[in-house]
């Protein structure tokens, strides 16, 4: 009799599929109908997705929505407007620190800025693994939120 769990010949059989015991709630705030929807397929993987538009000129608006919404983690499209993320990212910060945040932008040049910015239409597994470290992590200001507000890009 063959064990079905026990790997036969040279073949063994593939690891299981790894279930998250805790889905990974995430908020995406983007104008960008074909962003919203490449998110939808790349984090439905990982837990629930809902989806935004909001102008993160508005910090309070963003800051209010992910009271509403309580995900895990925000990812903010910076597209349009860079130089908003370091108030959002801020003001975040203050009320909801372990709320991971991701920006993504199709703009080249954010290099400088103080917070790390993915290429939008980058990797799939990027924009995934970096949801899942911001799950982690929480917000990374949340030491000392006090430097960022004084670095624009």
């Amino acid at each position: 009799m063959i064990d079905a769990g026990a790997p036969t010949g040279d073949h063994p059989r593939a690891p299981a599929p790894v279930v998250m015991l805790r889905p990974i709630r995430t908020l995406t705030i983007a104008r960008d109908l074909a962003f919203r929807q490449r998110a939808t397929t790349v984090l439905a993987e990982l837990g629930p997705t809902a989806f935004a538009l909001t102008a993160l000129e508005r910090a309070d608006e963003v800051v209010a929505l992910v009271q509403e919404q309580q995900p895990n983690v925000v990812v903010l499209d910076v597209t349009v407007s860079a130089s908003a993320l370091t108030d959002v990212v801020a003001a975040l910060c203050e009320t909801s620190p372990r709320v991971g945040i991701v920006a993504v932008s199709d703009a080249v040049g954010h290099a400088g800025h103080a917070f790390p910015v993915l290429p939008k239409w980058g990797w799939a597994s990027e924009l995934s693994h970096a949801v899942q470290n911001a799950y982690r992590c929480g917000n990374p200001l949340k030491e000392d939120p006090s430097h960022v507000r004084h670095q624009h890009p």
